[in-house]
């Protein structure tokens, strides 16, 4: 499937774009890793809050910002943070002014050749705002201890309509894995030596499993300011549409705040039965997902990814029935952040839990209780560590529940370890994964406005990448307005296409879902370039659907657009235009 609108995508950079990188380095961090959260079988804390009073405020950082234009007539600056003892760094950009056609750039040092970019236009739809300062914050991917961020803007946008400050940073101050026991100069390249651990097993060396392993996925994230490490698998739904959906514990995620920070590892498992190599196809995305729901009761979350899963994924089967007690359970981790291990057992008993989310503890009752929202299983073979929360408790190779907490010992034999059980918590999800769902739920996707400088006219489209490129490109010729309204990106029942053609002699593109119109162009305008499927709009009006009106303006001769009843009522007065009345439909909201 396509990515998201905030999916951070990955560019060859050869060179920064900026001469003038300006170096802050950060004192030594002094406090000693004991004051880090214990694991305790759960999350696992690897990084720590650091304030900086240099960029505290937005004047602070306008004064250490030095912007260049380019030949190209953009503006252009670059900071750079060095911290000697950091495993890595993620940077809170707190935006209280973000314009739409600004571009972020990420470097792991002024030499690495690829760079990690996103524009404006993205960060506004991912990032929710606080209710109390109105600001946004982005927190960028680890990419090392030295990372770069580099800042361009368009030359008709002022620098000063960009306003952010860094009042804190999350500086990693433990390996990401324990196989990574030494620092090294770019934390981008993953370690090839993994933790030697008699408690538990290489996920390669047995055979129940090994199609399952690639649906698990090893979670980084931020929750004030601190970076910790969770597990998550990644599901099928009904639909079999490919929606990357992942199932995860709520007391690792919970709310779309903390959604937005997600950095994932994927096939981060040996290369063979206790290998000492990472697998060779290891890959790493740094989007965020988009949280779709919690069910507090189990300790589970839902979310939706915001990029497409590397090839190779699998979207992995589930099973919603109540499990028998003593049916044999496999689980699949990443203990301490390292390669994917495996433990086996059989489900003891159902269980009564409560999950302190502040205090991050887990307190369960005696007695086996059937409705109590989770079930206890013995360990026979392997065990949980920090950074197995969230993983998946699989049954005959299906998910059945997501790891809360339990025993942390070594060796893990007689261990007990409690899942939330999705059989409970299924109602909470069933507008993704229910059998029964909206025939339109996952395919409300934004259409993105664009104003034509040159003809007056509008720009639409509904793909991210042709957004960003549009901005990127044509900085001083397009205006880049937000969201128009929704359609569809793909086919669907009672759903019609709409096409869009380019008109080379005034620059403007026109837009139809009408066969009649299609021919007429094709007839009478050859010269018009046929641009394809712009997107899929309702058949017909309903619920949530709202109609789009079109004008056409006689000078310079390009088209209008509008699900506003008051322009087609200007519309109809306007001499210089003439009103075509309904386009098509499309929905008002997502």
């Amino acid at each position: 499937m396509p990515a998201s609108p905030s999916a951070l995508s990955a560019k060859d950079a050869l060179t920064l774009s900026s001469s003038a990188v300006v170096p802050i380095a950060l004192p030594p961090w002094e406090n000693s890793k004991e004051a880090l959260a214990p694991d305790e079988g759960g999350v696992r804390q690897i990084g720590v809050a650091r304030v900086l009073e240099t960029m505290a405020s937005a004047d602070k950082v306008a004064q250490l910002l030095q912007w260049q234009t380019l030949p190209s007539g953009q503006q252009v600056a670059a900071l750079q943070w060095l911290a000697a003892d950091a495993y890595g760094l993620r940077l809170g950009l707190e935006f209280a002014a973000l314009p739409a056609m600004a571009v972020f750039r990420v470097y792991a040092s002024p030499e690495a050749s690829i760079s990690y970019e996103v524009t404006g236009a993205a960060l506004l739809e991912r990032l929710v705002v606080n209710g109390q300062t109105g600001t946004r914050t982005w927190w960028t991917p680890d990419v090392g201890p030295t990372p770069v961020l580099e800042i361009l803007l368009p030359s008709a946008v002022a620098t000063s309509s960009l306003q952010w400050a860094m009042p804190q940073l999350s500086q990693i101050v433990v390996a990401p894995s324990e196989a990574e026991q030494t620092k090294a100069a770019d934390v981008a390249v993953l370690s090839e030596k993994r933790l030697s651990n008699g408690c538990q097993q290489d996920v390669n060396c047995q055979t129940a499993l090994l199609d399952q392993r690639d649906a698990i996925i090893r979670m980084v994230y931020v929750s004030q300011a601190r970076t910790f490490q969770c597990t998550g698998t990644l599901l099928n739904n009904p639909r079999e549409d490919l929606t990357p959906y992942v199932l995860t514990a709520a007391h690792c995620v919970r709310d779309q705040a903390t959604a937005s920070t997600l950095q994932t590892s994927w096939f981060y498992y040996s290369q063979s039965c206790n290998s000492l190599q990472l697998f060779a196809g290891h890959a790493e995305r740094y989007s965020a997902a988009r949280w779709l729901a919690t069910s507090i009761g189990n300790d589970m979350t839902l979310l939706q990814l915001d990029e497409a899963p590397p090839a190779g994924a699998l979207f992995a089967g589930w099973d919603a029935s109540t499990q028998a007690l003593g049916v044999p359970v496999a689980g699949l981790h990443h203990p301490r952040g390292d390669l994917m291990m495996l433990s086996s057992g059989k489900l003891q008993e159902d269980a009564s839990c409560h999950v302190d989310y502040v205090g991050r503890t887990l307190d369960c009752e005696p007695q086996a209780q059937p409705s109590g929202g989770f079930y206890r299983v013995l360990w026979s073979q392997g065990g949980v560590e920090g950074g197995s929360s969230g993983s998946a408790l699989f049954v005959n190779g299906r998910v059945t529940g997501t790891l809360t907490g339990g025993d942390n010992v070594c060796p893990a034999k007689d261990g007990l370890v409690v899942y939330g059980r999705l059989d409970q918590a299924l109602p909470n999800f069933a507008a993704w994964l229910g059998a029964e769902v909206a025939v339109n739920s996952d395919l409300h996707m934004p259409v993105y406005r664009f104003q034509v400088l040159r003809s007056g006219g509008e720009f639409y489209t509904v793909s991210v990448q042709e957004r960003d490129t549009v901005i990127a490109a044509f900085p001083n010729d397009l205006v880049f307005d937000g969201i128009a309204f929704y359609a569809a990106d793909r086919a669907h029942d009672r759903l019609m296409p709409v096409h869009r053609y380019f008109n080379p002699e005034v620059l403007a593109h026109f837009y139809t879902i009408s066969d009649a119109e299609r021919q007429f162009v094709q007839t009478y305008h050859p010269t018009w370039n046929y641009d394809g499927i712009a997107w899929w709009s309702p058949a017909q009006p309903g619920d949530g659907v709202e109609p789009v009106y079109r004008a056409y303006q006689y000078v310079p001769g390009v088209h209008h657009y509008s699900v506003q009843t008051q322009a087609s009522e200007r519309w109809r007065a306007d001499a210089g235009l003439l009103y075509d009345g309904l386009a098509y439909y499309v929905w008002d909201a997502p």
